[in-house]
């Protein structure tokens, strides 16, 4: 039996190939011949190349081309590359079970716009009948849907075999549509630390940061407030160094994660990665997102939803910098979850 899978392997973001790396290795490692289809939508592509030539981010290009290296090396994908919806519908049919997920595969702007038309790839819509279709840990990036989307998707989604997703707000678009979901974790958490750390054992890196400064997304006001904030009070400017967002690679990002003092973001991956190397952090909320269930659900499940800042607050900053986390319940808390979710795969994969 073979398994395509299908997700954002190609986005320029590290927490996306590690999610579809995850997956890919853990399927590997109970037994299954899996394979990444190597679906690049070309419209959203070159749209990002535009803009990132327009608003001169060479960084992007630089990062890409580091990413791009991670791919290569560590992920299984299709020996056909698809660029287009149509292009899966007449060619792809070589797998016994597809499994869409995981990341926001299924954000309504890709849906809507991602080929100049509605687009359903990630939701299986190529997949021929009498194949198995499975979501898991798919994420709609926002809390509901609009009414031309849903009108979209629930005919697919009444096909998959089994739904799975990484939020709680994803659980209840699922079951508004009369629709069953499981909420499971991230693929990134369904391997143990040591995977990880084999991945960067061997690589020599030239720069460490002692505070891990990750922050997504542009005008991230209270975001950058809290991060000058921390350094200039907890970090000395001299000796220390803090990662702003130059364009490393897979291997280096891990590594800094795993080997700095502190870590700030308001990535969701970052969040996780953050956890699984038992480092100290605070996420920020992403101001004017309506993404922030996916850490909001990760953080309660772990309990460790204090970490979480929404507005700047010296008092609250100065508290989570000098709390303690228990880090043995926080593994407890994983290995449960990651159990949860390994009973699901194991279930609904024959």
């Amino acid at each position: 039996m073979k398994i395509g899978t299908i997700t954002f392997h190609w986005a320029t973001n590290y927490g996306a190939v590690l999610q579809a790396y995850a997956l890919q290795k853990y399927l590997n490692q109970i037994g299954y011949d899996t394979e990444i289809i190597n679906y690049i939508p070309l419209r959203v592509k070159l749209i990002q190349n535009i803009m990132w030539i327009k608003n001169l981010k060479i960084s992007e290009f630089v990062k890409e081309k580091k990413i791009k290296k991670f791919r290569k090396e560590y992920l299984q994908l299709s020996k056909t590359s698809y660029y287009t919806n149509n292009s899966l519908i007449k060619k792809c049919n070589d797998y016994d079970v597809y499994i869409c997920g995981s990341d926001q595969i299924w954000n309504e702007s890709f849906v809507l716009s991602a080929e100049k038309k509605p687009t359903l790839s990630y939701y299986l819509n190529f997949v021929k009948e009498g194949k198995k279709r499975i979501s898991y840990a798919s994420s709609f990036g926002t809390d509901r849907l609009s009414i031309e989307v849903l009108n979209l998707v629930k005919p697919e989604l009444e096909k998959f075999n089994a739904i799975s997703v990484r939020e709680n707000s994803g659980k209840k678009i699922i079951e508004d549509m009369d629709l069953e979901a499981t909420v499971v974790v991230d693929p990134t958490l369904l391997l143990e630390k040591d995977l990880y750390e084999e991945l960067i054992r061997d690589k020599k890196i030239k720069k460490e940061y002692q505070l891990f400064s990750y922050i997504l997304h542009s005008n991230q006001i209270t975001a950058k407030k809290i991060n000058d904030y921390v350094f200039k009070k907890y970090f000395n400017e001299k000796i220390d160094k803090r990662y702003n967002q130059e364009p490393i690679s897979v291997f280096e990002w891990l590594f800094n994660i795993k080997n700095s003092r502190f870590v700030l973001t308001n990535s969701f991956h970052g969040a996780v990665f953050a956890i699984i190397f038992h480092k100290p952090f605070i996420v920020i909320s992403v101001e004017g997102s309506k993404m922030n269930d996916r850490i909001i659900t990760l953080l309660d499940s772990v309990g460790l939803e204090n970490r979480i800042i929404e507005t700047f607050n010296e008092d609250k900053i100065d508290n989570l910098m000098k709390d303690y986390i228990d880090w043995k319940q926080v593994d407890y808390r994983v290995q449960q979850l990651r159990k949860s979710s390994i009973d699901f795969i194991k279930k609904v994969i024959p």
